[in-house]
């Protein structure tokens, strides 16, 4: 990706208003926790951000908002453009802390989109894409197209689609994924949060949603134990097809 310019919260806020005040509402709370350096933050400001955690994780990120002492700790914002129509990677580089990345048009892969758990990445536009792996917070003015879209993280992050999630499969391993609008899928697996439609979910297949692995799933994607593995899943996707998940 090709950097434009740095920028700051206020610019930043302002970008995003500028294309949809929903989608800055669904942002405002964790950009408040990755911003706040007061040295007693007001908790109300990113309450709607800790109730979706769990109270352990909730608990610690708290701490850590409490601690923080100084403006080294504020994550960077990049303007960015998306040059690839292949796969495209957002990582961060080695030393980096936490980064937010704003891609003012839309993303068009026939790839993979993998977006590591350090990374908040926005974009005012539509994704489509092969496989959306998301281990660190994407949030999407538009709508999404992708064969699996995999949310996956300690809790503490989102996936958010201001318009329609269109997939072959939606899951998520502990990351709290909505869409605005309605979830269009085949398939559903939801294990450790949930995954919500506010105008409808529409699965219409096999929905598994805090269940028994082992009585749906392909032996292939569980571990020794019978759960969901998820590196085993993450390979299996890349050969086969969502379908062949389930038995």
């Amino acid at each position: 990706m090709k950097k434009i310019q740095k920028l700051t919260r206020a610019q930043l806020t302002d970008q995003i208003m500028k294309v949809s005040e929903v989608l800055y509402t669904a942002i405002e709370p964790e950009l408040e926790f990755m911003f706040n350096n007061e040295d007693d933050p007001d908790e109300d400001s990113f309450t709607e951000f800790l109730d979706m955690l769990d109270q352990e994780t909730a608990e610690k990120i708290k701490e850590a908002a409490f601690n923080r002492d100084s403006d080294d700790d504020e994550p960077e914002i990049m303007l960015m453009e998306n040059e690839s129509t292949t796969s495209l990677d957002v990582v961060t580089e080695q030393g980096d802390g936490y980064i937010v990345i704003l891609i003012e048009n839309d993303i068009n892969l026939t790839g993979n989109l993998f977006i590591e758990d350090y990374v908040t990445l926005i974009v005012t536009g539509d994704i489509k894409a092969k496989n959306i792996i998301v281990n660190g917070s994407l949030y999407c003015s538009g709508n999404i197209f992708c064969t699996v879209l995999f949310s996956a993280s300690g809790n503490d992050h989102q996936t958010y689609s201001a318009g329609n999630m269109y997939t072959s499969l939606i899951a998520e391993n502990g990351q709290y994924t909505v869409s605005e609008s309605k979830i269009y899928s085949r398939y559903l697996m939801s294990f450790h949060n949930t995954i919500k439609g506010k105008s409808g979910r529409f699965v219409e297949n096999t929905a598994l949603e805090n269940g028994n692995e082992a009585s749906v799933l392909n032996p292939e994607i569980l571990d020794e134990n019978g759960f969901f593995d998820e590196d085993a899943f993450l390979n299996y996707i890349n050969i086969h097809q969502p379908e062949s998940l389930f038995i």
